[in-house]
Order: C-alpha cells, then structure tokens, then sequence
C-alpha cells in the first residue's frame, strides 16, 4: 500500500501519516510544511507542495506509484480572505481528485468531509444520517465541503477508482502538537457559554478510533459512498467541563454574534462569526451506517475520548 496524505502537517494527517507509516505503508505527506516529529517516521516522505498545483500532485502520484489518496488539505481556521479559502479548498480538492483520476495506480480516493456540513441548527434531530439535508450555513469551510462532495459524486471518474467520502466530527487525542484547539479551549478556559440559554451537544471521535476505521477503509477494496465518522455517543458542554469549576454564563446568541462579528470585522479576534451557529446548536451524527458494514464498535465515546485527550496532552506537556 503507497498512501498519499494531503494535509499531513495537519493534527489528522499527521497522526495518520504516523500511524500507517508504523504498519509498513509507503506514506508520502504533500503539504506545505513538514513538523519536525516527521523526520523519524519510517518510510515517510514530504513534498512541498500547494494542492492547487495539479502537475506537482500529479506528477507526485504517478512517481511513488500511489495506491491510496486521503484528502485532508482544507484551511480549517476561518479567513478574511474568502476568495482564498475557496481557492484551496475548493480549487485545490478538485485537482487533487483530478490527479488521482489521471493516474492509474490510485484505486482509492478517500475524502475526509465535516459532520459540520449538516449545520448548526436549532432544529437538528439527534443522530442525524447521511441522506439529511446539508446546510452548512455561513461557515466557508463547511460550504466548501459541500461543494466539494457535490463537485466529486458529478465527476466522471474511471470505474476503478473508488470514492469514499468520511463525514468526520472533531477529532481529539494525545498527539495534537498545536497551541490551542477545543480541548485546550474546553479544559483550560475559566468560562462557558450557554447560547439562549441552552447547553451544547458535542461529539469527539478519539484519534484511535479514527486509526482503526482509516484501516478497514483502506482495506475494503469495494467502499464507496459516504459514511459518517463519529461515534454512537455525544456529551453536552457541562458534562465535559465536570470538575473544571467552569462558570457557564447564559447569553443571547443574537448579542454574542453581534459582539464576534464586532471583534472580528476589526480584526482584533480570530473568532469567526460563523461558527456561533455550531457553538449555539449541535450537530451529533449517526455512525449506524459505518458501523453496521465493519461491525464496528467504538473503542471510546465522546466522553472518554476528551478527558483521555486532556489527561494525555497533560503528560505530554501540550496542554
């Protein structure tokens, strides 16, 4: 197996490029940049490289013989710049799914999609599943997934290569090396937020379980079509911030998107309006679908994968 990672200097493609490495897969990382702990994987080779540049993609996948391609290259943290964040996101995924069509050696396509791109919505069911609705609302990055998952289904791709798209919640885990992130947000901030009042669904799926899942995926020759990644359980903010003693604070969510728009329209915040909707309303999709093909069962809920998360990243120092 020859797996090409977009994205790998990225929390998600990192781990992955770590873990699949470690089996004994020839793992080729194309990003912009390389983290240090990189260096030691076994087997492991970066390219530089912008997802936009079809020849170096192409050429990169025809040159190691690439069997598998996951896709993770998107700008996860909002921008000013939305013609931008379209660009890579959108213009990138379709040329790296172009390359992969154009080189014969790829049989896999896998596309880590956003549980996000159901939205944040008052009147989310719980369990949503993959035929609901997609309404991403006004968070770039999930409408640009969502372009993306349509651009790809209309694509007229070659009959041996498959397409498996993964809806995926947050991630979490010991190996996140970043500043920041919800875990840190959820465990060392002082304060909560109960948007009109109401407390917030949540799902974490634990990097583990996202190794054990990649594995089956790659291993079934036959996927295609779209699965959600996310366990078959949810936790509300409170809950999470048990033993904290975090001060939830009741506010309108009409006041607290005027005052983030503020903020952010001044650039004095990194805070994008955009994600209040997904903070006011959770979204907790449904893995029946994944777990009845793999016989699946998840080795930690969304509780245990978040204070697995802080208890590790603690002992590691990076919390």
């Amino acid at each position: 197996m020859r797996v090409a990672i977009t994205g790998s200097a990225g929390y998600v493609g990192n781990f992955l490029a770590a873990h699949l490495s470690a089996k004994g897969s020839r793992v080729v990382g194309l990003d912009l940049a390389s983290p240090p702990c990189q260096r030691a994987y076994p087997d492991f080779r970066f390219v530089r490289c912008d997802v936009r540049d079809l020849e170096l993609v192409r050429k990169t996948l025809a040159s190691e013989r690439v069997t598998h391609v996951l896709h993770l290259a998107y700008l996860m943290d909002p921008r000013h710049d939305t013609a931008f964040e379209y660009d890579v996101d959108v213009n990138g995924s379709k040329k790296v799914f172009e390359a992969a069509h154009g080189t014969p050696s790829v049989r896999q396509f896998v596309h880590f999609s956003s549980t996000s791109i159901y939205g944040g919505w008052p009147d989310n069911p719980l369990w949503l599943a993959e035929e609901a609705a997609l309404r991403p609302r006004d968070w770039f990055y999930a409408r640009n997934k969502k372009l993306v998952e349509e651009h790809y289904a209309g694509f007229p791709r070659r009959r041996d290569l498959r397409l498996v798209n993964l809806r995926m919640c947050t991630a979490v885990g010991p190996s996140y090396f970043k500043p920041g992130g919800v875990v840190s947000t959820l465990a060392r901030s002082p304060l909560g937020l109960l948007l009109d009042g109401r407390d917030t669904l949540l799902q974490f799926i634990h990097e583990d379980d996202v190794k054990r899942v990649l594995d089956l995926v790659l291993a079934d020759a036959d996927a295609e079509g779209t699965f959600n990644l996310a366990p078959d359980s949810c936790a509300a903010t409170r809950e999470l911030a048990a033993g904290s003693r975090k001060l939830f604070l009741k506010v309108p969510k009409a006041l607290f998107k005027a005052a983030v728009s503020l903020l952010w329209n001044l650039r004095l915040s990194s805070v994008s309006p955009t994600s209040v909707d997904l903070v006011a309303h959770g979204i907790v999709a449904s893995p029946a679908k994944l777990m009845a093909r793999y016989k699946y069962a998840f080795r930690y809920s969304t509780t245990e994968a978040f204070f697995d998360a802080v208890r590790k990243r603690r002992e590691n120092g990076t919390l």
